[in-house]
């Protein structure tokens, strides 16, 4: 039994060794062909011609297409600008992002000479939802306004403001009373000073509140007149700007000369004039 069992131990080794060696030779049969392969690539480099840069810039054109016909495409370019062995692949480079192509581009656009042109700006512009849009944060708080230049307020009437304020023009003429007896009273004469600016001026506001009366009776007249011509059929008449100053001016002059102050308006009416006429000759020169 034991010279069986020796037997076939001995009879597996022998079978393991046939094995191992068969192994053995097809690794060295593999590791052969991939040196072979690899000598066969050295051997393709080595077979491309290397032309130097003098060579072939120097070379006619018709030798250099003879030359691209008996090596290929491939082959003449190798020959000519090399081999690039150290290129990746481009499906393995990493797509750059849209922050890195707007970088880039800014960057050239930068590095360019000033000399080429403005930048040219998109008008694309995405629309947001309706009611969807940023509000400003100023437009959500109450904004003063001023009620003389919002036209939600109205346009201004000088006729209707004067009949709306009209109290101020009495309450005017009592403090010309109260400041004549003041002057009166004044024994300093830089307070009577005073006295006499706020008199004159308090006058010259109410001259000028008739005045404007009368204009505003004049033209409610002349409203008037026009309305009841077109109510009665007949044409209504309309005066010309020119007639109603020439009106206004006689007028005038009645008023002054009822009151004895007509020598005084002509008289500072020509020194008005001479002044002006003076003034002018003074630039001709």
């Amino acid at each position: 039994m034991n010279s069986q069992a020796n037997d076939s131990d001995s009879e597996y080794s022998v079978e393991n060794e046939g094995l191992e060696s068969s192994a053995e030779e097809d690794k060295g049969s593999d590791s052969n062909d991939t040196d072979e392969e690899d000598a066969d690539d050295d051997d393709e480099d080595e077979d491309v011609p290397k032309l130097a840069d003098d060579e072939y810039k120097t070379m006619p054109f018709e030798d250099l297409l003879k030359l691209q016909k008996k090596l290929g495409a491939r082959m003449y370019n190798e020959a000519i600008f090399g081999t690039s062995k150290d290129k990746k692949p481009n499906a393995l480079k990493p797509k750059p992002s849209k922050k890195a192509k707007q970088k880039s581009a800014s960057e050239n656009e930068s590095s360019s000479d000033s000399d080429s042109g403005p930048e040219e700006m998109t008008s694309k512009r995405k629309v947001p939802a309706l009611g969807m849009g940023k509000k400003d944060k100023k437009a959500s708080l109450a904004q003063p306004r001023d009620p003389r230049f919002d036209p939600r307020q109205g346009y201004f009437s000088g006729r209707q403001f004067r009949n709306n304020y009209s109290f101020l023009n009495d309450l005017r003429q009592k403090e010309l009373k109260k400041l004549n007896n003041k002057l009166e009273a004044a024994t300093d004469p830089e307070e009577a000073s005073k006295i006499k600016f706020l008199i004159q001026r308090t006058e010259n506001q109410v001259r000028e509140y008739a005045k404007h009366k009368a204009l505003d009776a004049d033209r409610m007249r002349e409203k008037q007149q026009t309305r009841t011509a077109i109510q009665e059929g007949k044409r209504p008449f309309f005066e010309r700007k020119s007639t109603k100053q020439a009106r206004a001016l006689v007028e005038q002059y009645d008023k002054l000369k009822d009151h004895g102050a007509l020598d005084k308006h002509i008289d500072k009416r020509r020194k008005k004039i001479s002044a002006k006429d003076r003034k002018k000759l003074d630039f001709a020169t």
